[in-house]
């Protein structure tokens, strides 16, 4: 069952998790046959606890200081559905050679449970802001969207390419 109260202890139960940095706590509150889906981070989509254990033990490799705050939690119950907006903090990965920190924003999406359990994930949030206050990316200078992304191939301005 997926009220609202199963979703407020879920959501609490999800940021002590991740904030412990201890994979298997995290890993208790999704069903072993978890779909997860963070391309943004992770280059393919990740079925089952074995998979996902390594993609957790990344992040914590990766940013190993990372913390997680609500800001707030949307709930969908009858659809058996929420969103878990988050504020993340986390000082540059090692390899930058840097102490920068970033704060930035992000979803957790909580798309099905299984016997109480999450089994269908999907997770939103903006890197490329995150990297540019690592100082592993340049500033936007105020280039929109794509145009922004072209240029860090160096493709130049799109308005250039009419």
């Amino acid at each position: 069952m997926t009220d609202d109260a199963f979703f407020r202890d879920f959501g609490t139960r999800w940021e002590a998790a991740w904030n412990s940095h201890e994979t298997d706590r995290v890993l208790e509150l999704t069903h072993p046959d978890i779909h997860w889906n963070d391309t943004v981070f992770w280059p393919q989509e990740i079925d089952g606890h074995a998979a996902l254990r390594g993609y957790i033990d990344t992040i914590w490799q990766v940013m190993p200081d990372v913390e997680f705050e609500e800001v707030q939690l949307f709930t969908a119950p009858a659809d058996g559905r929420a969103l878990y907006l988050f504020q993340q903090t986390a000082t540059a990965p090692p390899k930058f050679g840097t102490d920068q920190r970033a704060v930035t924003y992000g979803c957790d999406i909580f798309l099905g449970f299984t016997d109480g359990l999450l089994s269908n994930y999907l997770a939103q949030y903006e890197i490329s802001d995150m990297m540019r206050q690592y100082g592993a990316l340049p500033p936007r200078d105020g280039r929109v969207g794509g145009q922004y992304l072209l240029s860090l191939l160096g493709r130049g301005d799109w308005r250039e390419r009419r």
